[in-house]
């Protein structure tokens, strides 16, 4: 049964993938530089590295230092619906239909649609990890191109470990591509550190218990 919502999702991405391919590419990687082949490169033929990076959440963290003027919501599902009715967004903002993952945090500016971050839980689908009772993975997040000068990964990673320790959490971790520099300098910034290496052969690659 579990290897079978395993494939039900890995196919729905894929389908997603499909629909949304080229706005995909662009969005990670520009209008210029052959775009599509970069993303074919990278998600299908290239052995990729990955850096398990993490953060321990009963120590003193660093401020998150988000800036007044940002708003952050963590909605539900229903209200997720509605704020992305009539936009068009990228792949990030439909990890609930993806692979079923309930929980996101948005932010806005003054009421502008500018960043996501999804968090995963034990019991949910994950690509590289295996979490335990206490430990929430941050993945899936993007920020809008009209926002990325405001360093806001970074903030918001800050912001959402806050929430979690708040919440109980002892620990959080990601993963980040080798290349993805801007996404693993913004998660040092918020106190994180690399943990391990994970590498990965287009969509097949070993998962990591934490």
């Amino acid at each position: 049964m579990a290897l079978a919502k395993n494939i039900n999702r890995i196919l729905t991405k894929l389908i997603v993938t499909a629909k949304n391919f080229k706005k995909t590419a662009y969005h990670h990687y520009g209008k210029h530089k052959f775009p599509i082949l970069i993303f074919i490169y990278y998600s299908l033929i290239r052995i990729n590295t990955f850096y398990l990076l993490g953060i321990d959440l009963l120590k003193d963290l660093p401020p998150h230092n988000l800036d007044h003027y940002y708003r952050v919501v963590k909605p539900s599902l229903e209200e997720l619906e509605k704020i992305r009715e009539g936009k068009e967004l990228p792949r990030e903002f439909y990890y609930d239909r993806i692979f079923n993952i309930k929980t996101c945090y948005l932010a806005f500016k003054e009421d502008e649609l500018a960043y996501i971050h999804w968090v995963l839980f034990k019991g949910d689908y994950n690509r590289f990890l295996i979490l335990g009772d206490k430990v929430a993975e941050l993945n899936y997040n993007t920020t809008l191109k009209k926002f990325r000068g405001d360093k806001l990964m970074g903030k918001m990673v800050a912001y959402i470990c806050e929430d979690l320790k708040k919440s109980g959490f002892n620990k959080a971790v990601g993963v980040a591509h080798e290349s993805n520099l801007p996404s693993i300098r913004a998660t040092e910034i918020a106190g994180w550190q690399r943990m391990g290496v994970i590498r990965a052969w287009g969509p097949f690659n070993r998962r990591v218990k934490v």
